[in-house]
């Protein structure tokens, strides 16, 4: 295990232990929630070695990476998925400088594939050899390797996307800062994260399932991302809500809190969650942020 002794968004050495999680997913392993002591940022801490993280992400109930339609759970996931590609799409054509993007932790390509009916020059990065091989054989797409990501051209992209992928990025400085160079001026960086200051998330606590320790090695509220990406160079145009995700989430965590599925329960939590970001502070489940680049 890794200790993390510095923050990311402030670089204070200061932290505090804000809660512990279980891992559901794969190894049933505990993991400590640290607290930035001057800015509020959450980290897992420790957190598993870069070499050794690939083994929590084995497991097929990891449905970011699968195609199954077994369970209930799985087939909400992808009709919701469907949905959310559109809108996905919709952001990404409307606020890209150019049509040319890079899907940075692209999974099996379905909002590439979306991206490049609508006529963008397309490029996806995935770690995960089986997503990357399903990306390239069912859709045509160009799919490259982490260590790849330096040989593209800097001020080239018009669009960067990560969709629930920066909570996982070891390298986040360094990475974000690449970012920056990769886009052209004025290009675009989208940013979907899970929002620990949700509703949700308030009323789940320990068992919220978008805290998903060990593979979310960071925990984003508003405040520490907006703080994060202000330092890096980026300039915040506008954020927009998942409202999807809160049924989704809930759903996770009944099962974890009970051990079974209560939809009911998740249902009534989810809409709730929506309800109160909708009149309240815009504290949605899951946030889509926007950023330009300022130069």
């Amino acid at each position: 295990m890794e200790n993390v002794t510095r923050c990311a968004v402030c670089g204070s050495e200061n932290s505090s232990d804000f809660i512990e999680c279980t891992d559901h997913f794969v190894s049933g392993e505990n993991f400590i929630i640290s607290s930035c002591d001057e800015c509020g940022f959450c980290f897992t801490n420790p957190r598993p070695e870069l070499s050794d993280s690939a083994s929590y992400y084995e497991s097929e109930k990891y449905i970011s990476h699968s195609k199954t339609n077994k369970g209930l759970t799985n087939i909400l996931f992808h009709q919701a998925r469907k949905f959310t590609i559109r809108y996905k799409r919709n952001i990404a054509k409307k606020y890209s400088s150019a049509p040319s993007i890079l899907d940075y932790g692209c999974g099996t390509g379905d909002f590439l594939h979306a991206m490049k009916h609508a006529g963008f020059n397309c490029t996806g990065l995935e770690p995960n050899a089986t997503a990357r091989e399903h990306a390239v054989s069912n859709y045509g797409l160009s799919v490259i390797r982490e260590n790849e990501l330096g040989a593209i051209a800097d001020s080239s992209l018009g669009c960067i996307s990560l969709w629930h992928v920066l909570e996982h990025v070891y390298p986040l400085e360094e990475r974000l800062q690449q970012f920056y160079s990769k886009l052209q001026p004025g290009g675009t960086l989208i940013v979907a994260v899970p929002n620990m200051s949700s509703f949700d998330a308030r009323k789940y606590k320990s068992h919220w399932a978008a805290y998903d320790v060990p593979r979310h090695i960071y925990h984003f509220t508003p405040e520490t991302l907006l703080r994060l990406m202000e330092r890096i160079g980026f300039a915040h145009i506008k954020t927009k809500p998942m409202r999807l995700d809160a049924f989704y989430i809930s759903l996770l965590s009944e099962k974890y809190r009970h051990g079974h599925e209560k939809f009911i329960s998740a249902f009534f939590t989810g809409l709730r969650s929506n309800f109160s970001a909708c009149f309240g502070k815009g504290n949605y489940s899951s946030l889509i942020y926007i950023f330009k680049k300022s130069k």
